[in-house]
């Protein structure tokens, strides 16, 4: 009796050690909250106030201008805020972007387990189609800023998609395509 419960307690010790020493968990390691969330999934979402930035349309479980989600800076980063440093696949430098995760904005616009992919449509119509797995399984962010700052038209504002290469192997030649900038809008599909 005394040897079984020293067995399952040797047992017990070791598949903690493992599982504390696992890095299964390794977005808690590289990025930061900076913001925390004022709208939640679930929430009545209020019309923007600002200059919209982003429309979003398609399976969404939630509208607050006419059959379209309409956020301006603020409702965006009322989802609450990350930031990450990674080496900008385009620029070759490592660059801190901030902004919301796009697994929590997914969250926020209810969108349903069986849509499966966005389509992101850029400033000058650049469309992009991603699948909503990867935006679900990694923290990619919906980027508002670089290196602290707002970036305007001009550095590839208001928003681009960034996602965390520096955490996680993707495969570039796939995965540089889907690192739209100067997003306008998003259909959830």
């Amino acid at each position: 009796m005394l040897r079984k419960a020293i067995f399952h307690l040797t047992l017990l010790i070791i598949l903690s050690m493992v599982v504390a020493c696992s890095s299964d968990n390794k977005e808690e390691t590289f990025y930061t909250r900076i913001g925390e969330a004022t709208l939640h999934a679930g929430d009545t979402l209020p019309a923007p106030t600002g200059d919209v930035i982003l429309t979003v349309t398609g399976k969404v479980g939630i509208t607050n201008v006419d059959d379209t989600i309409q956020m301006d800076i603020a409702m965006i980063e009322a989802a609450g805020q990350f930031e990450y440093e990674v080496t900008d696949p385009f620029e070759s430098v490592d660059r801190v972007y901030g902004g919301p995760l796009m697994s929590d904005l997914l969250a926020l616009w209810q969108v349903p387990d069986d849509a499966t992919q966005i389509e992101i449509t850029a400033l000058d119509d650049y469309v992009v189609t991603v699948s909503i797995k990867d935006l679900r399984d990694y923290p990619v962010l919906f980027a508002l800023q670089q290196d602290g700052e707002y970036m305007p038209v001009a550095t590839r504002g208001p928003a681009m998609l960034v996602f965390p290469y520096n955490n996680f192997e993707f495969e570039e030649q796939i995965y540089n395509d889907f690192w739209a900038w100067q997003i306008k809008s998003i259909n959830v599909q």
